[in-house]
Parts: C-alpha cells; sequence; structure tokens
C-alpha cells in the first residue's frame, strides 16, 4: 500500500497579502446603484423580456394561423347591422345641425322666386337663399305643395300662399 501525503499549502505571507488585496468586483455600478436604481434596472429589464416573448409569441402563430387575430377579433365583435351598408347612425353620435336664428319669422310677402328648375326652386328674402322642392317645409309659407314654370312666370303654391313672379318686362 502506498501512502498518499497531503500537503498543506498554508503560508503566512501568502495569508496576509489576500487579506490586503482590494475585493473582486463584479461590475463597477454594483456598488454605486441605490435600491431604486436596482428596482428600476430590473424593471426594465423584465419588460425587455416580456415584450421579446410577446413578439415571439405573436410572430409564431401568425405564421401558422395567419388569420389567428382577425379570426379572433371577429368572434368577439357583436353581431350588427353594418353602418356603412344601411348608412344609419346613432342618435347619440349624430352630428347636430345648425340652427338658423332670425329676428322675426319670415311671411309670404318676404318670399321672392329667383329661379325654378324641374321640381325644385330657389326662394330668395332679404337675408337668405333657400332651395326648395315639393314637400319642403319653408317658414311663412308652410308646406309646399307644388312647382310650376309655366311660359309666362313660375308659380309655387304652398300651404299658406301661392308665390307668383312677375313676368319680365322688356
Amino acid at each position: 500500500m502506498t501512502n498518499i501525503a497531503t500537503l498543506d499549502l498554508y503560508d503566512e505571507e501568502t495569508e496576509e497579502a489576500e487579506s490586503t488585496r482590494p475585493p473582486i468586483k463584479l461590475a463597477r455600478f454594483a456598488d454605486d446603484w441605490s435600491m431604486a436604481d436596482w428596482v428600476v434596472g430590473s424593471g426594465s429589464v423584465l419588460l425587455a423580456l416580456a415584450s421579446a416573448g410577446f413578439f415571439t409569441w405573436s410572430f409564431v402563430v401568425s405564421i401558422r394561423s395567419p388569420d389567428y387575430f382577425q379570426e379572433a377579433a371577429l368572434a368577439n365583435m357583436p353581431p350588427k347591422t353594418d353602418r356603412i351598408e344601411t348608412g344609419s347612425l346613432d342618435m347619440a353620435n349624430a352630428m347636430p345641425a345648425p340652427q338658423i336664428v332670425r329676428l322675426r319669422e319670415p311671411t309670404a310677402d318676404d318670399y321672392q322666386i329667383v329661379m325654378v328648375f324641374k321640381d325644385e326652386a330657389l326662394l330668395a328674402t332679404r337675408n337668405e337663399l333657400m332651395r326648395v322642392k315639393v314637400g319642403s317645409v319653408v317658414p311663412g309659407l308652410g308646406s309646399i305643395r307644388s312647382i310650376t314654370s309655366g311660359p309666362s312666370s313660375p308659380v309655387i303654391v304652398a300651404e299658406n300662399a301661392t308665390l307668383r313672379s312677375a313676368p319680365a318686362t322688356p
């Protein structure tokens, strides 16, 4: 049998040299960082890892099933009529119409016929110009019943009055 001797490398000079040697630093910033720096740094690293993970997941899903996200969005939509096809709007979202403010309501005497074309006419007051057609409601005249343009002068028959244009004089 052989005896194995153990060597003790203990040296007093080596121990003293190690005690005066500066400690090994892992990084320069490790000693200078406060607790807030560590929290913000760790949070930033976790956010970066989570973002990379989400991007990887969404990329893999879109490669394997290109319609996945579109089908998921359509599955969560409530069934409603397509507003573009029907042209309907919610009353809450409808744009308000401007309101006309007048000093006084016009009367039938205030209107003049400017022009008649087909079943529409242009009527003028001192302050306004209106385009009307059969069925329009005009302040002071009421509902327009008929618009005719005869050879001599146009005639507009309304609920409250009949307007005639004076023939042109040469």
